[in-house]
């Protein structure tokens, strides 16, 4: 079941988000001994990262990857690890770890058993949190609508387990990696972040329908096993 969370302001849903974020994090620190976290990129992430970043909890056992990012180069201002890099791994979070879901390989299609291999070993699964965004034509992660409908059924079927598939969607000018739904859905809670009325009316299409192809967040949001809070206002932070 969704848990539908929604907030007058941005600035009142970023610190709902922080609190949520930082209370499992030392959770799963006092009870597992670690915590792992999958983030997603986007306007809105920024001040979440920033705003974690001055948390005081023992960041040296918190791992963070991304739920997918641009295949473009790590000083590109496109890609989603330098803004993770740039905006939390600073301040208290410099000591935690990243997993990186770039190689050096020139194409994500390369790059599949190598990267999944990673996540699978450095990674602590399931994973604590798992955060995503949702565009307004149903894509989460970068699971995309638009993307050949043999690159999306390896996104959302993988044959042999990866945890990890490319996507080159029509309305991305670069190519991209994304976490698998397995993947995503090998995870103790997971929180959708959208803000305003247009994404709302995206999520109310979503959840009522059942095309998971045509709206592949409808894996996410229409699965049992693992708690989801969408998390909405009309408006970004300002900060």
């Amino acid at each position: 079941m969704i848990n539908e969370r929604i907030f007058k302001s941005g600035d009142d849903m970023l610190a709902a988000m922080v609190k949520e974020t930082i209370e499992r994090l030392e959770f799963a620190i006092a009870t597992r001994g670690h915590a792992s976290i999958a983030v997603a990129g986007g306007r809105f992430p920024k001040p979440l990262f920033q705003t974690l970043s001055t948390a005081r909890l023992d960041w040296s056992k918190v791992t963070v990857t991304l739920g997918d990012d641009r295949w473009v180069g790590l000083d590109d201002d496109q890609s989603n690890e330098k803004l993770v890099r740039d905006n939390l791994f600073i301040n208290e979070a410099q000591n935690a770890r990243f997993v990186s879901l770039k190689t050096s390989d020139s194409n994500p299609e390369d790059a599949i058993a190598t990267v999944s291999a990673r996540l699978r070993t450095e990674m602590h699964w399931p994973l604590d949190i798992v955060f995503l965004g949702m565009g307004d034509d149903g894509h989460t992660a970068s699971l995309f609508p638009s993307s050949t409908p043999e690159a999306l059924r390896k996104g959302l079927y993988p044959e042999h387990g990866e945890v990890v598939a490319a996507a080159r969607p029509t309305v991305s000018p670069v190519p991209r990696i994304s976490m698998t739904l397995p993947a995503i859905l090998n995870a103790r809670y997971i929180g959708i972040h959208i803000t305003g009325q247009s994404k709302w009316s995206t999520f109310e299409t979503a959840k009522n329908g059942t095309d998971i192809e045509e709206m592949p967040v409808r894996a996410i949001l229409q699965q049992t096993d693992v708690p989801v809070d969408l998390w909405w206002s009309a408006e970004n932070p300002k900060g």
